[in-house]
C-alpha cells in the first residue's frame, strides 16, 4: 500500500482531488481505502434484460424463460441455492461451497484460511450479474466459456470428502441436462448482462 499511496501523492491530479474530498492533500492508506469503498458503492448494476423483465418492461424469449426455469428447478439445473434467484438481485448467496471441481485439492480454498479440513475445496459463490463478461470462470480460471461451466455441472462433477450437499447428483456426475436445456440456460444467463452499466463512461479508464 505504501507504493500505491506514494504514486498517488506524486500524481498531478490526485492530491487536489483528495483535498476536495477529504480536506487534506496528504494521501494515506486510510483515505485510499475510503475512496475506493465509496467508488465501489457507485457500481450498481440493475438494468439487465432480466431486471427489465421483472419490472414488466420487456419479455423473455421462450429459450430464456426455459433457461430460467432450468436454473430454478431442483430436478434440472438446481442453480439457485448458491446463485440466488429473482428474489435475490445479487445472484449469489455469498457463501462458500465445494462445487465438485476436484477429487483432491491443490488449492485448499477456504480451508487455507480457516485451517479446518472441512473447509478444504470451498470457494465463494460469485455473483452471476454480467457473468458473460467475467471469464475465465471458477477460482482458478479453468473454464473459459459459459458452455464449459454448464457442462461441469451437467456431467463433470467430482466427489470429495467436503463436497457440498447441494451437489445432490455428484454420484451421477452431474445434473444431466439435455443439450437444449444447456443452451437455454446459457440464454438465460446472458439476460443478466447490464449493458448500460458495462458501457457507462463514468467507469471507463478512457
Amino acid at each position: 500500500m505504501a507504493d500505491v499511496t506514494e504514486k498517488l501523492q506524486q500524481h498531478p491530479e490526485y492530491p487536489t482531488l483528495f483535498q476536495e474530498a477529504f480536506g487534506t492533500s496528504q494521501i494515506d492508506s486510510t483515505l485510499v481505502t475510503k475512496a475506493m469503498a465509496q467508488f465501489e458503492r457507485t457500481l450498481i448494476s440493475a438494468n439487465s434484460k432480466f431486471d427489465q423483465y421483472l419490472l414488466g418492461e420487456t419479455e423473455l424469449s421462450g429459450e430464456e424463460l426455459n433457461g430460467f426455469n432450468v436454473f430454478m428447478d431442483e430436478t434440472k439445473g438446481d442453480c439457485f441455492h448458491c446463485h440466488g434467484s429473482d428474489k435475490n438481485p445479487l445472484w449469489t448467496d455469498n457463501a462458500f461451497h465445494n462445487n465438485g471441481l476436484d477429487e483432491t485439492f491443490t488449492d485448499l480454498g477456504l480451508g487455507a484460511v480457516t485451517g479446518d479440513p472441512a473447509d478444504n475445496g470451498k470457494f465463494k459463490s460469485p455473483s452471476l450479474r454480467n457473468v458473460e463478461f467475467t471469464a475465465p470462470y471458477m477460482h482458478d480460471g479453468r473454464f473459459t466459456t459459459l458452455e464449459e461451466v454448464i457442462n461441469h455441472y451437467s456431467e463433470g462433477l467430482k466427489n470429495s470428502s467436503t463436497i457440498d450437499p447441494l451437489m445432490k447428483k455428484v454420484s451421477q456426475g452431474g445434473v444431466g441436462l439435455s443439450e437444449k436445456d444447456k443452451a437455454d440456460l446459457k440464454a438465460f444467463l446472458l439476460t443478466l448482462s447490464d449493458f448500460e452499466f458495462i458501457n457507462n463512461p463514468v467507469f471507463s479508464n478512457n
